[in-house]
């Protein structure tokens, strides 16, 4: 029959549109996710114990340092820290060594001897400082620094004949001494400036820091005499003795005799630069 198609004929496909038949391109399939299969109640239940168990440990370590910090602080310290009471530093000054010794010895205190020094305000032989001071809260055994006093410092004063003054007063102070007062005198036999004396003399023990004055040359000085008795003696004769050894002489008379007056008065002091006044009476000299 005419109306039969063969069997061998595909049947149009339905998706495709047009009065040709032409044939179009194939549409796209849809995109499709991937099924994760469902997790196994056993990992699950495996994996929150062990958060839970890592959870516990920590908590246990941290409950147990806590109580170990809190013995260590009130149980086991205490044994070695605050086993002793606190101290004070007895006071050692003006204690002579081997009181101090006594004493540390009745005491938890050791003693050592730092050094000496002067000091004019505490004796000789007695503690003048100590390190930690008096007073001094302490724990345990306590170790005492001291420094013991030589008393006051003495010094030898130097020998300072014939040295220039400004030489002089350094060696005083090298000394510890203080330059004291200064005298200058007249002297033939040192030079201007030079030392004669010192008071006190040299080799004088003095206290350091006492006062040695000086006696100071200020060169040669005018030569000086006691004027002799001169009534009785003829007037000519005399003045020119006199005016040989360098004095003025005035004759206040006229006359020529023996002298019945003189200035200077016998005894006098007298120096070339003075003038010698004679008077002399009428009557002659045998």
């Amino acid at each position: 029959m005419n109306d039969e198609r063969p069997d061998s004929q595909e049947a149009p496909d339905a998706g495709v549109e047009g009065h040709s038949g032409a044939a179009g391109p194939a549409p796209e399939a849809p995109a499709t996710a991937t099924p994760v299969p469902p997790a196994r109640p056993g990992v699950v239940v495996r994996a929150r114990r062990a958060a839970r168990d890592l959870f516990v440990t920590v908590a246990l370590v941290g409950a147990a340092f806590v109580v170990g910090l809190l013995l260590f602080n009130f149980a086991i310290m205490p044994r070695f820290v605050h086993h002793t009471a606190v101290v004070r530093v007895p006071d050692l000054v003006n204690l002579t060594y081997e009181q101090a010794e006594q004493l540390a010895v009745r005491g938890e205190v050791t003693l050592s001897r730092a050094g000496e020094r002067f000091d004019p305000g505490v004796e000789r032989g007695r503690i003048v400082q100590q390190d930690p001071l008096p007073g001094t809260p302490v724990r345990g055994r306590v170790r005492i620094a001291v420094v013991v006093s030589l008393g006051e410092e003495f010094s030898s004063v130097p020998a300072l004949h014939g040295e220039p003054r400004r030489s002089a007063e350094l060696l005083l102070e090298r000394a510890g001494l203080v330059r004291g007062g200064v005298t200058r005198v007249p002297s033939d036999d040192e030079p201007e400036g030079a030392v004669i004396a010192t008071d006190p003399p040299a080799e004088t023990v003095l206290p350091r820091g006492g006062r040695v004055a000086l006696l100071v040359s200020s060169g040669p000085g005018e030569q000086a005499f006691a004027m002799p008795d001169l009534v009785g003696r003829e007037i000519t004769r005399v003045t020119r003795q006199l005016e040989g050894q360098g004095f003025t002489v005035i004759v206040a008379s006229s006359a020529v005799g023996p002298i019945v007056s003189q200035e200077p008065a016998p005894g006098a002091r007298l120096t070339r630069a003075e003038t010698i006044t004679l008077r002399a009476g009428s009557r002659v000299i045998r």
